[in-house]
């Protein structure tokens, strides 16, 4: 347990000293680890973001343009994780846009494009604007069938969170609702 708490350490060391060095681009360092005592699969991306997901979940496909890489767990549910900087979208390169605000435009940009685009739904279904954070639905027709997915977006220090679960039908929306928060909002009695 102590090699592999220094292994990230010296990673993490090793990430800053690098990305200080660059300008344009961050290098990461990416990991999916499942920890048996604490059954749950431990993903980061440094230096953007980390999330553990409870239970065990298994890496599957990634898609370069979104940065999301996607996970199955033993119920075939399917979700994707992405990290990034607030500064890295079309509607706020400068960086304006921070907290709460960028949250809504990011939902704004995002959602509007699935309307446009494929003629679908939207429905914001809890915002948080004190803990930076928006979940919201997408849903409807589209050319390969119904299209049913929840996602959350959250800012915190200038970092964005965005977690998705795709069509499921075994947890409700209360439970999709619950799990992406509970991958965002820290427990204060850990």
């Amino acid at each position: 347990m102590k090699i592999n708490n220094f292994k990230i350490f010296v990673l993490v060391i090793v990430t800053i000293s690098l990305a200080s060095c660059v300008t344009q681009s961050v290098s990461t360092i990416t990991s999916v680890e499942f920890n048996e005592s604490k059954n749950q699969t431990d993903y980061f991306v440094l230096p953007y973001g980390t999330v553990s997901l409870p239970g065990k979940w298994t890496k599957r496909d990634y898609k370069t343009v979104s940065r999301q890489q996607f996970f199955t767990n033993k119920d075939s549910i399917k979700i994707a994780i992405a990290f990034g900087r607030i500064n890295n979208y079309e509607f706020n390169t400068d960086g304006k846009l921070k907290g709460y605000d960028f949250v809504r435009a990011y939902y704004e940009w995002d959602s509007n494009y699935f309307v446009e685009t494929h003629g679908l739904k939207r429905l914001p279904i809890e915002t948080d604007s004190i803990n930076h954070h928006m979940i919201y639905r997408i849903y409807g027709k589209i050319d390969k069938g119904e299209f049913d997915t929840y996602f959350f977006i959250g800012e915190r220090n200038g970092n964005i969170n965005n977690y998705s679960i795709s069509d499921t039908d075994k947890w409700t929306e209360k439970e999709k609702v619950e799990f992406l928060k509970s991958l965002f909002i820290t427990k204060k009695n850990e």
